[in-house]
C-alpha cells in the first residue's frame, strides 16, 4: 500500500485532521469548532458459513474503525459483492446480520451498493461524530506509557483451520463471540478515562498496526509475548504446519521493522497472523490502567511498553 500511495499528491486542506499520513484507522474531517466527522470504510469476505453470523462481524468490523479513533457511529452504506448466481436469501441474510450489529451500535443504515462478484464480499462505510479537540489518533504515544489490549489474537489462524476442514477440538464459539463484539464499550472508556494513542487490530495483525503506531508516534515498542492473549487452539493449529496467508503477508511487509528476542517460532508468528473484527490496542500511562479496567468492566492484559529508543521499530521478548 504505501508503494501505491507513493506519487499520489498531498491533500492540502486545513479541516482534514486525520488524513493518510499516519496510517491512522479513520480519516477526521472538521465541519466546525465543536464537530468533526469520522469516516472509514471496509470490506471483508466471509470468515464463517453462516451469512447472519458474517453479516454481523463484518459490520463489527467496519464500525471499530471508528471507535479506534474515540469516535461515535452514527449513519451507514451498506457495500456488498455478490454472485448472480447465488440464492438471493443469502444476500438477505447477509444484509440483516449487518443491520442488527448497526442497530446495537446505535448506527443507522441508510442505504447502500451492490455489485456483481466472483466471491461475497460485505462491508460498511460509516460516518461517526467526534470533538475535533478529543480524536484519539495512533500519534500520541509516549515514552514509558504502556499498551492494554482488548480482545485475544488467533483468529486468522483458527478461521483458515475452519477453511481447511482441519479445526477438530477447536472450540469455535469464544472467537465468533469476539468478532462479533463490538469495541464500543472499550471505545467509551478509553474516551471518559483520556489515553494516549489507540487503534485496532485487524488485517495487518498485532505486528503490523503497532509497527503503525510506532511510526506515527516517532516511538519505540516493547511487545511482551508472554502477556498477549490468545485464543484457544490457534498456537495448537500452527504446531499442525497450518499456515494462514495473514501471516505471511504480514510477516513480508513488516518484518524489517521487527527484533525477535528468543520467542518462540510459533508464538512469534501468530503474532503477524490477521485478526477479523479484533480488539483496540490501547496506549496510556500505566497510572491509568486500573481506571480503564473500572470505566470497561472486563480484564485487559498490559502487553507491552513505549520505548524512546528505536522509534519505528517493535522488539517481541518473551
Amino acid at each position: 500500500m504505501a508503494q501505491a500511495l507513493a506519487d499520489i499528491p498531498d491533500i492540502i486542506d486545513k479541516n482534514l485532521l486525520v488524513g493518510l499520513n499516519t496510517a491512522d484507522d479513520a480519516g477526521v474531517y472538521r465541519l466546525t469548532d465543536d464537530l468533526a466527522l469520522v469516516y472509514t470504510i471496509d470490506i471483508l469476505t466471509p470468515v464463517v458459513d453462516d451469512p447472519f453470523g458474517f453479516g454481523m462481524i463484518a459490520a463489527a468490523n467496519s464500525l471499530s474503525d471508528v471507535y479506534a479513533m474515540g469516535g461515535e457511529p452514527k449513519i451507514a452504506l451498506n457495500i456488498i459483492g455478490f454472485p448472480a448466481k447465488d440464492d438471493p436469501k443469502i444476500l438477505g441474510e447477509i444484509l440483516r446480520g449487518g443491520q442488527e450489529k448497526a442497530k446495537q451500535a446505535g448506527v443507522t443504515i441508510v442505504g447502500g451498493h451492490t455489485f456483481n462478484s466472483d466471491e461475497i464480499k460485505y462491508g460498511l462505510s460509516v460516518v461517526g461524530y467526534i470533538h475535533p479537540q478529543k480524536i484519539i489518533t495512533n500519534a500520541g504515544a509516549k515514552p514509558d506509557d504502556v499498551i492494554i489490549l482488548t480482545k485475544p489474537i488467533g483468529v486468522g489462524t483458527i478461521i483458515q483451520s475452519l477453511l481447511l476442514g482441519r479445526s477438530e477440538g477447536i472450540d469455535f464459539k469464544p472467537v465468533i463471540q469476539a468478532m462479533t463484539t463490538l469495541n464500543k464499550t472499550a471505545s467509551l472508556a478509553m474516551r471518559e478515562i483520556g489515553v494516549a494513542a489507540a487503534t485496532d487490530i485487524t488485517g495487518y495483525g498485532l505486528i503490523g498496526h503497532l509497527v503503525e503506531l510506532a511510526e506515527a508516534s516517532k516511538v519505540g515498542i516493547e511487545l511482551w509475548a508472554s502477556k498477549i492473549p490468545i485464543h484457544d487452539g490457534a498456537l495448537e493449529i500452527l504446531a499442525k504446519g497450518i499456515f494462514e496467508p495473514g501471516i505471511t503477508m504480514n510477516l513480508s511487509s513488516f518484518r524489517s521493522q521487527v527484533d525477535n528476542k528468543g520467542v518462540e517460532t510459533n508464538l512469534g508468528s501468530i503474532l503477524f497472523g490477521s485478526e477479523t473484527s479484533g480488539g483496540l490496542a490501547i496506549v496510556l500511562p500505566e497510572a491509568r490502567v486500573a481506571d480503564f479496567k473500572k470505566k470497561y468492566q472486563n480484564q485487559v492484559p498490559v502487553i507491552g511498553r513505549i520505548t524512546k529508543e528505536n522509534p519505528g521499530r517493535l522488539m517481541i521478548i518473551p
